[in-house]
């Protein structure tokens, strides 16, 4: 059990008692430099937005501080805590979230980091992680707030337009460049990444999370569908099946530690005085999955891209993620054979699975318009009014009628019956 703390800790209401215990003059004295003196108060406030789809407890801490010249100073963190849900909290452990999620924070990323620093290149891909003094027995990521230096996420709902595509593509490639030169260095990375939760022991959790029921009920309604829910009715029978193999690491084939989750929520955009994007960060890092660059290139590509040139500049972005990654593993001097552009375009096409994911599960959660009922509980229910909104939606039902054929023309849909001779 941690010490009773030397401050005045104020939480939020309903927010849990633990947190009246945790110390922070470490995460603080790191924060600001010798300066610090002491922690004054804090106050913990919970920073979930209604409407926004959270798996944790996201809270902001507000740090009152002296220092050694008897000045105060404000310093603000960002805490992601398990919930309070009790079938939430069981779902989190067996994804092993918070551990993952820990190991990048703490050691993955800072070794991408400093192979970057070797080769004389500056690169932050997250916020600062800290921890707290004390062991407090919970399950928790403690980062610095970057709001505070401006930080934001674009709007998810319009997606994302060209300059932003480039930037997070430019990122991405940076990130994906340097966990395949980690592995040359450091080894493979731990089953927490290279089979996480897909393993034939979680059939049952995903099988009941990847169900497409809400999907295909909506997909038979949408006009000119027929021969895509034809092609898709069964599916439900074998995905979990075709994901378990899909998922399995093809040591044959260039590989890289995917984000796993990279969406326009979890990516922070800092603008300068004129608009421009001056840098951007990837938040969120729990779902890592070391595999085919397909995963993290659909995910990001089709879930969080405009509309209006999502398949048009399909390619081209494979393209521009693609020189960007081959210099940065040039950079890094990668000594193993440099993927060649079509390789890229292969593992895209052998991935349809990939693509069909994010569409059906992703995509309309990314898009859906604020609402009560945006809970993850309600998101693997199939009868809850947020998987009805979702799939429902006249902005998703308008980009599928588009992706629907885009993906048919390129054998995406065919992902149980076809396999891709590279």
């Amino acid at each position: 059990m941690a010490p009773a703390p030397k401050c005045n800790i104020v939480l939020d209401s309903q927010l849990p008692n633990w947190l009246e215990q945790i110390s922070l003059d470490t995460a603080v004295s790191q924060s600001i430099g010798d300066d610090f003196q002491k922690v004054l108060n804090v106050k913990i406030e919970n920073a979930s937005k209604d409407g926004e789809h959270y798996s944790s407890l996201m809270m902001r801490l507000n740090v009152d501080v002296e220092l050694k010249n008897g000045n105060t100073k404000n310093v603000s963190f960002f805490l992601k805590a398990c919930q309070t849900n009790e079938a939430m909290a069981k779902m989190l452990d067996l994804f092993r979230i918070f551990p993952k999620e820990n190991e990048m924070y703490h050691k993955i990323l800072p070794r991408f980091k400093q192979l970057y620093a070797e080769a004389g290149k500056t690169v932050e891909f997250s916020p600062k992680a800290y921890t707290f003094d004390a062991d407090v027995d919970k399950d928790y990521v403690l980062l610095e707030d970057l709001l505070v230096k401006s930080y934001k996420n674009a709007n998810r709902i319009e997606g994302l337009d060209m300059d932003h595509m480039q930037a997070v593509l430019k990122k991405m490639a940076e990130y994906h460049a340097a966990s395949a030169c980690y592995v040359e260095k450091y080894g493979s990375y731990g089953e927490d990444f290279t089979t996480g939760i897909f393993r034939e022991e979680n059939r049952g959790i995903l099988t009941e999370f990847n169900k497409s029921t809400g999907f295909l009920t909506q997909l038979k309604k949408w006009p000119n569908c027929k021969s895509y829910y034809e092609k898709l009715e069964k599916s439900d029978d074998y995905l979990v099946s075709s994901l378990l193999e899909n998922q399995r690491v093809n040591s044959g084939e260039f590989n890289v530690l995917n984000h796993g989750d990279c969406w326009s929520n979890n990516i922070m955009f800092q603008y300068d005085a004129f608009g421009k994007i001056k840098d951007i960060l990837f938040v969120d890092f729990a779902l890592g999955k070391y595999g085919s660059p397909a995963n993290d290139l659909y995910y990001f590509i089709l879930s969080s891209c405009s509309a209006e040139i999502k398949l048009t500049q399909f390619d081209y972005f494979i393209r521009f993620y693609y020189d960007h990654l081959v210099e940065n593993l040039k950079l890094l001097q990668y000594t193993r054979p440099l993927p060649k552009l079509i390789n890229i375009h292969g593992t895209l096409l052998k991935n349809g699975l990939a693509a069909y994911m994010v569409v059906s599960k992703v995509l309309p959660a990314v898009i859906l318009d604020k609402s009560e009922e945006s809970y993850l509980e309600n998101y693997i229910n199939d009868k809850s009014k947020m998987v009805y909104s979702m799939f429902n939606n006249p902005k998703y039902v308008k980009q599928m009628l588009n992706i629907l054929p885009w993906l048919d023309n390129r054998g995406l849909l065919d992902w149980k019956l076809t396999t891709v001779i590279l």
